[in-house]
């Protein structure tokens, strides 16, 4: 019989389906990754905090993805937050990244629980491997179906590209 340490599996997680969330997702989509999504669709502050007179304020040009240019990327106008969304989901689409998005399911808690060793140096605030096999973060999801919080824990924290929180954890699939 395996061990429950046996059975883990770690997954990355990246919280947040706005327009660093997708992308980061796109490019981590070989490692199977969950987006936590707070809201039932992508498109982050563009679908939540946009005014229905909210423009982009540069050419769409300079807002697009290098490999995903607009359809209509010679038009002069600014595009609406509503051609903004509709890009971010055709460009989801396009990619596939749709299917990792776990849509309605809050990060209510990010909390360090310790784990990392001391670097070498002995260096006040330096850390060696984020890695070491013990738990890191844990992690607190809410589904907007129900009351009940999930924490997932064996987190482990990766900075990156726009500031975007990914996260590697580990869970015990379901049987």
């Amino acid at each position: 019989m395996a061990r429950q340490s046996d059975m883990m599996v770690s997954k990355i997680g990246i919280i947040g389906a706005g327009v660093s969330g997708i992308a980061v997702a796109k490019q981590l989509s070989n490692y199977n990754p969950v987006v936590f999504e707070a809201s039932d669709s992508i498109g982050g502050v563009w679908k939540s905090c946009s005014y229905s007179s909210t423009k982009l304020q540069s050419p769409r040009g300079d807002y697009e993805f290098t490999d995903f240019p607009w359809p209509n990327r010679d038009d002069p106008s600014f595009p609406s937050y509503i051609e903004i969304l509709d890009y971010l989901k055709s460009y989801a689409e396009r990619f596939d990244v749709m299917k990792y998005v776990m849509f309605n399911s809050k990060v209510v808690e990010v909390r360090f629980v310790g784990g990392r060793e001391p670097a070498d140096s002995g260096e006040p605030g330096e850390y060696g491997s984020l890695l070491p096999g013990l738990p890191v973060w844990e992690v607190a999801v809410q589904s907007k179906q129900s009351d009940t919080i999930q924490v997932l824990t064996n987190v482990f924290f990766f900075p990156t590209l726009a500031s975007k929180l990914i996260l590697l954890f580990s869970f015990l699939p379901s049987t």
